[in-house]
């Protein structure tokens, strides 16, 4: 029963990465580069994946889904925004897919915020989602959700400022849905 079940969460996992590389097709969103000072935010790319890797384990303590990291070697650059310093070292990253229960709206989910934890408190997490907002403006999205766990303040206060609003409440898991509304050009 074991290898059925196995085998059936491998098959939902393939069709979810299936459905995330038709849906983050090229022209999603707009090539940007922002410099803050010290840091630059810009849109992703696989060459900063194996530091996402290594930073959300640092702050998550676990690591990101297999499939997770096969997409974005492949869709960094639409489903992906990165903060990086001088030396182009990863400060922060924002990572994004396509939810298949919000498939008949043109909404992408945010799944992960990570700010390096000797940055955390500068508004540093507000910058990257705003940012990743302008990259996503005017192009084929209505909007960005995201949760934040009915637990952790500081998510749902960086989301909050950052432009996004309560919507609803999730299920599974308890936590608050956030939306925020995008312009859209086609």
């Amino acid at each position: 029963m074991k290898i059925v079940h196995r085998l059936s969460e491998q098959a939902e996992r393939v069709k979810l990465v299936t459905y995330n590389l038709k849906r983050a097709h090229s022209g999603l969103r707009k090539e940007l580069e922002e410099k803050d000072g010290n840091f630059t935010f810009k849109t992703g790319s696989s060459r900063y994946l194996k530091q996402i890797e290594n930073l959300h384990i640092s702050l998550f303590r676990e690591p990101l889904y297999p499939w997770l990291i096969w997409l974005y070697r492949f869709k960094a650059h639409e489903l992906m925004s990165v903060i990086v310093d001088k030396d182009d070292n990863v400060i922060g990253y924002d990572l994004f897919f396509f939810q298949p229960s919000e498939k008949n709206k043109k909404v992408i989910h945010e799944l992960y915020v990570g700010i390096r934890t000797e940055y955390q408190d500068r508004g540093l997490g507000v910058k990257l989602r705003q940012f990743s907002a302008k990259c996503y403006d005017e192009g084929y999205l209505d909007g960005i959700s995201t949760l934040a766990s009915v637990d952790n303040i500081k998510a749902l206060r960086t989301a909050q400022k950052a432009g996004f609003a309560i919507t609803k409440m999730s299920a599974k898991p308890v936590a608050h849905y956030l939306f925020k509304n995008l312009f859209r050009r086609y």
